[in-house]
């Protein structure tokens, strides 16, 4: 098995390459993957965009996929999950979630203009509260209107003790 992602802003590329280092895994971009034979056994990962894993369709028609990861800005929850697996159609493989971050100066006005829609009303609620913000509301309020990044070598547990079982 090989890990194949996209990647926008590259937290997903970070992941895949984190994931293949510790697990001895060939790691491809998704444009990188073209020379790979059809019906290669993957690991996809790829960035959210209003739900949908990106690139997880062409991966799925090119090669036989194993395992899937969304990652995406919010935190990772079992209703995030299970949101991900109604909108994402992969056979007989498991999905998984991580939270990656958000670079607005890296992506195009379109995109930074669709994610402040969708933060709108949870960035004024958190404004609202202005002193009264716990520290952790303040770091989610300053990820929202500034960026960052949540990857951390940690957050792949699941998905490493599930390679584990593949083996």
């Amino acid at each position: 098995m090989v890990i194949v992602y996209r990647s926008n802003t590259g937290f997903t590329k970070e992941y895949a390459e984190m994931l293949g280092k510790t697990e001895k895994m060939k790691v491809y971009s998704l444009a990188q993957a073209g020379g790979l034979d059809k019906g290669t056994e993957v690991f996809f990962m790829g960035p959210l965009m209003a739900g949908h894993i990106t690139g997880v369709d062409q991966a799925v028609k090119r090669f036989q996929v194993k395992g899937v990861c969304g990652v995406g800005m919010s935190p990772a929850s079992q209703q995030t999950l299970d949101t991900l697996a109604k909108a994402n159609y992969v056979p007989d493989a498991p999905i998984f979630y991580l939270q990656g971050g958000w670079a607005p100066k890296k992506v195009g006005w379109i995109k930074r203009r669709m994610v402040n829609m969708v933060t709108r009303s949870m960035r004024q609620s958190l404004r609202d509260k202005g002193s009264r913000r716990t520290p952790e509301e303040q770091r989610q309020l300053d990820f929202l209107e500034k960026g960052g990044s949540f990857v951390a070598f940690e957050h792949l547990e699941a998905i490493r003790a599930w390679m584990k079982d593949q083996k």
